[in-house]
């Protein structure tokens, strides 16, 4: 399922306008080819010389553009006294694409082409068209090529691809384990990954296997046996896994000799009273539905390793409708909705449902009832955003710090008033999607909130708005759903239409991502939920119904994912 479509920016025009005899103190070369087209102010006024063929360019538009022209063309150096430069180390056919580039904003980016304009890119620190390919490469990857692609990005310094392929890694270990690539891994590499509280495993004897492989293929790999060992936390090793492991002490098996040393000298960390008390992440799915016209509402947890449903205690609440869940911290928090007592009306209500002492409590009120609004957790704070109040709609933003006595508090309104929108947070910025105006109709702009700032801009607006959609982020890009399925690059304002037969003219009532994978529940059809559930994974070209349907319908944002420390 990997992405099809090419990074592209919308084309600028410009307007070319020069004077023959300029262009004639330029030709010292008859074999020159190629003229950069620019705006009157940026004439061309030097040539570049790359494997014989000419570029005529502006030296001042170059030099804006990246650190590398602006030290050539005004670095005092002896080029900068020139009018025809040879540049070389770079390829022809890429840096042609790449002055094309600066002619029209339009990067033609493709599988082929893709890493060696990257290269060609960073040898001239052109940042932006470096950022594009970055980007292009996020959204390639795959199982089959993560390992490359993170240390491909380690040795360029492309930091966030790192960081991406590193995620993918991480939250597919098990598959990574089988890959062939994974025996190619340094030392250091193979110590990153083992060390990392965010790697998903069920038990650590998938660390242990893959320490196993990784040491046995090669012989001078055994003197790093007992340093990686180390990295295991044997609290997490099962009985059976151990009991095989004995087993395989005696037989012929080529790891078994590391079984031996093991079984001799076990790591010092394994030892009582030395052992660190060490947690890995997990991330588990809620979901809050069923009829509400009942006495309650049912509120059911699923762990997506043994693809369990387990039910919590439900919310008492009856005749309750549009409110928005969310998870801060291990908390499940829902706020605000419509409620019928004799008549319609909105709710400042909050209730909290504590993980870990599995009760629900009362929150402080909502300084404005509201419904049809969207709400977020961020680290500790939540956010309630938007929706309507019985007189309205409103733009109107709220934050609380639970545990804090100090309650709500307003922050910057949001640019455009919405209801029945789509939220999710990317680093410490939150996106709302879409969603209803004041006029009833769909308004397509991506609202961002910079938290750090308090402030709100649109960064762009959706190909294809509609209300009720649903969104998560995955491995830095928003996803949303509903008729499409979208990717949506931030930095680079680039939407991609996911092709994914089972998700086309689909809608659904929540959305969340669960260790690397998109879960979306409850679809809907003709105003109806139905208890199913989706599962979408970019990195393994999976996109397919999840036998274990949820055990409810699900209203719209009653779905959401909660990071635990086991």
């Amino acid at each position: 399922m990997a992405c099809r479509a090419n990074a592209e920016l919308q084309p600028q025009s410009f307007k070319l306008t020069l004077l023959s005899e300029q262009i004639n103190k330029l030709e010292e070369d008859e074999s020159a080819v190629h003229l950069t087209d620019c705006a009157p102010d940026a004439i061309p006024d030097a040539t570049l010389r790359v494997e014989g063929e000419s570029f005529y360019v502006n030296r001042q538009k170059l030099a804006v553009q990246s650190p590398y022209f602006r030290a050539l063309f005004f670095g005092g150096g002896l080029e900068s006294r020139k009018r025809r430069v040879e540049i070389k180390g770079v390829s022809l056919q890429h840096f042609r694409v790449l002055m094309e580039y600066i002619k029209t904003f339009n990067l033609a980016l493709d599988r082929e082409n893709v890493l060696g304009i990257l290269e060609t890119a960073d040898f001239l620190q052109l940042e932006r068209a470096r950022l594009l390919c970055c980007k292009f490469l996020e959204r390639e990857l795959h199982l089959s090529n993560c390992l490359g692609m993170m240390a491909y990005a380690w040795q360029l310094g492309c930091s966030q691809l790192y960081s991406a392929a590193r995620q993918v890694v991480l939250t597919h270990f098990s598959g990574i384990v089988a890959e062939e690539d994974f025996l190619s891994l340094s030392k250091e590499s193979v110590a990153d990954l083992l060390a990392c509280d965010d790697l998903a495993i069920l038990k650590d004897d998938l660390a242990l296997e893959a320490i196993l492989r990784w040491v046995s293929f090669d012989p001078k790999r055994e003197e790093h046996f007992q340093e990686l060992t180390e990295l295991v936390r044997h609290e997490s090793l099962s009985l059976p896994f151990m009991t095989e492991l004995l087993i395989k002490m005696k037989s012929d098996d080529p790891r078994s000799k590391l079984i031996c040393r093991l079984d001799e000298c076990f790591p010092a960390s394994w030892s009582m009273g030395r052992s660190m008390t060490r947690i890995r992440a997990r991330e588990t799915l809620f979901v809050l539905g069923g009829p509400h016209d009942q006495e309650q509402q049912s509120l059911y947890q699923f762990h997506p390793h043994s693809g369990r449903w387990q039910s919590c205690p439900p919310l008492q609440r009856k005749n309750l409708t549009q409110y928005s869940v969310a998870a801060v911290g291990d908390k499940v928090v829902v706020t605000g909705g419509y409620f019928r007592d004799v008549l319609w009306f909105s709710v400042d209500w909050v209730r909290i449902y504590e993980c870990g002492n599995k009760r629900w409590v009362d929150g402080p009120a909502l300084q404005k009832s509201r419904h049809s609004h969207c709400s977020i957790g961020l680290d500790s704070v939540l956010y309630v955003l938007g929706g309507s109040m019985d007189e309205g709609l409103v733009a109107n933003v709220e934050r609380l710090v639970l545990g804090s006595e100090e309650g709500w508090e307003e922050v910057s309104p949001m640019v455009r008033a919405v209801e029945r929108a789509a939220i999710a947070a990317l680093g410490s910025c939150l996106y709302v999607a879409c969603g209803l105006d004041e006029n009833g109709e769909v308004y397509g702009g991506i609202q961002r909130y910079m938290v750090k700032q308090d402030q709100w801009d649109v960064v762009s607006y959706s190909p294809f708005p509609r209300y009720d959609l649903v969104a998560t982020e995955l491995n830095g890009a928003l996803y949303l759903f509903g008729g499409h399925a979208l990717r949506f690059d931030v930095e680079t304002d680039e939407w991609t239409v996911q092709d994914e037969e089972c998700l086309d003219r689909k809608f659904f009532c929540g959305c969340t991502t669960v260790t690397g994978q998109i879960y979306l529940v409850s679809e809907r059809k003709i105003n109806k939920a139905f208890p199913n559930m989706v599962l979408m994974d970019p990195y393994i070209d999976t996109c397919i119904e999840v036998d274990d349907a949820i055990p409810c319908p699900v209203p719209l944002r009653g779905c959401v994912t909660m990071r635990m420390f086991l």
